[in-house]
């Protein structure tokens, strides 16, 4: 397979005898997105990190923080599943996978609307700060270090919005005791 003109993976391609990939969603400052189907688990997420990121990040750092996150279970923040690397054309690349959210950032959103209803605008506040105090209530605290409104993912589940909290790839551990 070649490398499409959107990123390293294709339609179709198999990564890790897992991971089918649907179609690209975009890229980040760390990586480049797409939704795969999981063999077993359905639809989630897949990150593939730019080498330009992992040559510059300790891999073994960047696994601690992944299974820090894997842990995380709360319904304000994206859930990681894997972090996991597989070869293409000679190359390793490393990746994430994660909850697959049906719907938009909340970028989209304030794209489409000049203002946002007062009762929706501070439910996505809320979210936030659920999904914040969670995080920093983990031992170590978990500190997400780029929320930004790309980050904030909403959720349109049951006719009504959720935010979650994603892209974790600034965040850090911070223990208190030392």
């Amino acid at each position: 397979m070649t490398k499409s003109k959107q990123g390293t993976l294709v339609k179709g391609e198999i990564i890790n005898n897992t991971y089918e990939v649907q179609f690209f969603i975009g890229q980040g400052g760390f990586g480049e997105v797409y939704r795969v189907k999981h063999k077993f688990l359905g639809l989630q997420v897949l990150k593939v990190l730019k080498e330009a990121y992992t040559s510059k990040t300790d891999i073994t750092t960047l696994v601690m923080e992944a299974k820090i996150l894997a842990n995380l279970t709360h319904k304000n923040i994206v859930r990681v599943f894997e972090a996991n690397e597989f070869v293409k054309e000679g190359v390793v690349h490393y990746f994430i996978t994660m909850e697959f959210v049906s719907g938009e950032t909340l970028t989209q959103r304030l794209s489409r609307f000049l203002r946002l209803p007062f009762k929706e605008s501070l439910r996505i506040q809320v979210d936030l700060l659920n999904g914040l105090k969670y995080l920093h209530e983990q031992n170590p605290l978990i500190i997400h270090r780029d929320i930004n409104t790309d980050n904030l993912l909403l959720s349109y589940e049951d006719n009504k919005i959720i935010a979650k909290l994603s892209d974790f790839g600034l965040a850090q551990s911070v223990n208190l005791a030392t």
